[in-house]
């Protein structure tokens, strides 16, 4: 059984610019959404749009989700892929800076880091709030700094 849709009807000047937008060189994405919204608007069920577009149904419903909440734009805005980074630039630069540093200038018995006394270290300290040492040392391999595992 298909799922109720309660998407909000297009204004004619929305759909007018949709159509203009439609003539327009678009990426394939933007020409995917903007097509589900055109059929949707044409009276369509999203199972069929899916069908005619050769995607998901949950890919349809997305788009249509997408328009509901923020209009032609949103459909013309490429969403962020992929996860955001966990750790910001001072933080990186704060793990370049302490990993230059030998343990014992920072009060710590031991003369070497290893990955796994320096990934404590920086979580002990509130300077990241986890990290693995597969991540840790890729980390420190693109600041340039040669781990001590």
């Amino acid at each position: 059984m298909a799922r109720p849709l309660r998407i909000r009807p297009a204004t004619p000047e929305e759909l007018d610019r949709l159509h203009r937008l439609l003539e327009q060189p678009l990426r394939p994405w933007q020409r995917r959404r903007l097509e589900a919204a055109l059929l949707h608007f044409a009276g369509h069920t999203a199972q069929d749009i899916a069908a005619l577009l050769a995607v998901h149904v949950n890919t349809v419903y997305a788009d249509l989700r997408l328009f509901h909440h923020r209009r032609l734009d949103g459909l013309l805005l490429q969403r962020p892929l992929g996860a955001p980074p966990r750790l910001t630039p001072p933080q990186r630069r704060t793990i370049w800076r302490l990993a230059q540093q030998p343990p014992s200038e920072l009060g710590l018995p031991y003369g070497r880091w290893s990955l796994a006394k320096f990934r404590d270290y920086l979580i002990r300290h509130r300077i990241i709030s986890a990290i693995s040492r597969e991540h840790l040392r890729r980390v420190l391999k693109k600041g340039g700094t040669r781990s001590a595992a």
